[in-house]
């Protein structure tokens, strides 16, 4: 459960009152299919850093790569309208999800049989035991923080010893994307969508990373041309003037997952998916 509106931060307030306004934008960004397509990419390639759903061996014993378990117990933090939820399903069935905003939890369409519980709560104090995660997904969802350090410490201790967190965040490696962003902050559209909103470099996600006692298992760059022009096309409203946005856009993801092959290149992307654990010899 929420705490009441008065034991909260300033920018939680803030964040909850953002959220009541621009949760039916996620909505709306779903109407144009190169939008979707583009969100559903990157959310396969984010899915596949998380670790298997553990099957039955031939004597009846599960796979390694995830606890050892009966089930995986998953986590889904700054659900959303559940962008993520349902692959987490999918692969694990069942998961919880947390938002800080009801308007953003009721925007998720939950069957009466549904396997997602969704939780109210503040990412910063989550109301879940010590360890009780096999998979955390944080996805786009750390940048609105004021205290990433402490978000990361509530996640570090709810993840499991063994357990995986799932994080996507936007990168500013690219002086070319810092610039980009730059300007898009000056847009008048952009204070009605955003309070905190930072990018990290390759290292600064890192060193909060370690702070918060976890460390970097793998990593996926994601988003070159394809990325400023579908993720968002309220902000940046090119492709939806255009006529075959859809094959226009499916060519510019063609273009990025070569990009995202090429060793020099791909660490100028505007986004970054990381495979992290708890910091080795961590308790």
């Amino acid at each position: 459960m929420l705490p009441s509106m008065a034991g909260l931060s300033e920018h939680t307030r803030e964040q909850i009152a953002l959220h009541r306004q621009v949760a039916h934008m996620y909505r709306r960004r779903s109407a144009y299919p190169f939008a979707e397509a583009f969100q559903d990419e990157r959310n396969a390639i984010l899915m596949s850093l998380a670790p298997a759903r553990p099957a039955p061996g031939p004597a009846g014993t599960a796979a390694t790569d995830v606890p050892a378990a009966a089930t995986v117990r998953a986590l889904d933090l700054g659900c959303g309208t559940g962008i993520t939820i349902d692959l987490l399903v999918e692969r694990y069935g069942e998961a919880v999800g947390v938002d800080v905003s009801q308007e953003m939890l009721d925007g998720y369409q939950r069957g009466p049989d549904s396997p997602v519980e969704l939780v109210r709560a503040d990412m910063a104090a989550l109301p879940f035991l010590e360890g009780r995660f096999d998979v955390v997904v944080c996805r786009s969802a750390l940048h609105h923080m004021d205290d990433e350090v402490g978000v990361l410490s509530e996640i570090c201790r709810v993840l499991a010893p063994d357990g995986s967190l799932i994080l996507g965040e936007p990168a500013n490696d690219n002086v070319l994307t810092r610039a980009a962003r730059w300007w898009v902050r000056r847009r008048p559209s952009f204070g009605k969508l955003h309070t905190i909103d930072r990018a990290y470099t390759r290292r600064q996600l890192r060193e909060l990373l370690e702070q918060a006692g976890l460390e970097v298992r793998r990593e996926q760059r994601f988003g070159f041309i394809a990325y400023p022009l579908c993720d968002n096309p309220d902000l940046v409203p090119v492709l939806k003037l255009l006529p075959f946005a859809g094959g226009i856009a499916a060519a510019l993801r063609a273009v990025d997952r070569l990009l995202a092959r090429i060793p020099v290149v791909k660490n100028q992307s505007w986004y970054t998916m990381l495979e992290v654990g708890r910091r080795t010899g961590r308790p």
